[in-house]
This record gives C-alpha cells, sequence and structure tokens, in this order.
C-alpha cells in the first residue's frame, strides 16, 4: 500500500481516513472535521443552523385531566 501524508500533522498512513467535507487525507487521530479544523465545517453549521431556524417549545395546555388527578387551577 502507498503511504499517505495526513494534512494536518503529516504523520505517513497507510490506510487515511478522507474527510467528506473537505476531502483531504487525515490520520485516525484527526479523521474527525473538528479534529483537524477543517475549513469547510463552519460553513456546513452556519447553513445548517440557518435553515433549521428557531425551535420553540409548544404552548403548555392545560388539559382535563389536571382536574382528575387532582391538581387546582
Amino acid at each position: 500500500m502507498e503511504l499517505v501524508a495526513c494534512a494536518y500533522c503529516g504523520d505517513m498512513v497507510d490506510m487515511p481516513f478522507e474527510c467528506s467535507y473537505c476531502q483531504d487525507p487525515f490520520c485516525a487521530e484527526h479523521r474527525l472535521p473538528e479534529e483537524h479544523r477543517c475549513v469547510k465545517l463552519r460553513q456546513i453549521r452556519s447553513g445548517r443552523d440557518s435553515k433549521r431556524g428557531v425551535i420553540r417549545d409548544p404552548p403548555k395546555r392545560s388539559g382535563g385531566l389536571g382536574r382528575f388527578f387532582g391538581k387546582k387551577r
């Protein structure tokens, strides 16, 4: 097998991990985007968060079961 240098630390590895965001080869220690400071990670996260928007809790409703179980209003 051919040895490849990790794009973050330069260690030579025979089975590199390829980042799914930046497509660079990395060693086992730097395989996660957070571990090699992936340049595309910020772009991916900001795009994903802006699509989702703000998530709010639904309003609490006082149902009829509260009276049944002895809760007073």
